[in-house]
């Protein structure tokens, strides 16, 4: 990597890091791009060479947070045979991010719906990882695509609803076991049939 290239990489990374932190002690929509320029020590001009906007940057940070989130919650993850504890481990890693992260979480994901972003392909790894299990109990391709996607649409209302609040703790996990019961019990009805 040359000079100017390793000095415009640090520019970035001390961006962010500054972004960061102004974000979560001020909030997004109380800092300003003259600020977050002015606490790295560079022109509000180079900030938009680095990050076009601050949803850009707000991106930026969120996305490199939730790397790391999913990384360490995968090492930590137990393999699980049932759709609904799958779905469960999932939403207990993303909603406690969201919930660190909760005004970075809004503005990217309402980002995300409006212009098909992660949010869809999240919900893709999840709606697969449900119809995998249910198929492995002998439930039909097209009843365990209609199961996975109903579970999906359960996660996304119990999203949605606590998100703007952002607290998706305990409760929102429940809500979305208890949302998931029925198919729960399919599942467990077909685990007895095929066993």
């Amino acid at each position: 990597m040359s000079l100017r290239q390793t000095q415009k990489a640090n520019t970035r990374a001390k961006i962010k890091r500054i972004a960061k932190q102004a974000f979560l002690d001020n909030g997004i929509e109380n800092t300003s791009t003259r600020y977050l320029s002015a606490q790295a020590g560079v022109s509000v001009g180079t900030l938009f060479v680095h990050f076009p906007d601050k949803l850009s940057l707000v991106k930026d940070i969120f996305f490199d947070e939730m790397d790391v989130a999913l990384r360490e919650a995968a090492d930590a993850q137990t393999h699980s045979q049932s759709p609904t504890d799958y779905l469960l481990q999932m939403a207990q890693v993303l909603f406690a991010f969201y919930d660190r992260y909760a005004e970075f979480a809004r503005l990217a994901l309402f980002d995300s719906l409006a212009h098909g972003g992660f949010h869809s392909k999240q919900l893709s790894v999840m709606t697969e990882g449900v119809t995998k299990r249910f198929k492995r109990v002998g439930v039909d391709e097209k009843t365990a695509v209609i199961f996975a996607e109903n579970m999906a649409a359960n996660f996304c209302m119990v999203l949605f609803d606590g998100l703007p609040s952002g607290v998706l703790g305990t409760k929102a996990l429940e809500r979305l076991s208890n949302l998931n019961l029925p198919f729960d019990v399919s599942f467990k009805n077909a685990q007895k049939k095929a066993g």
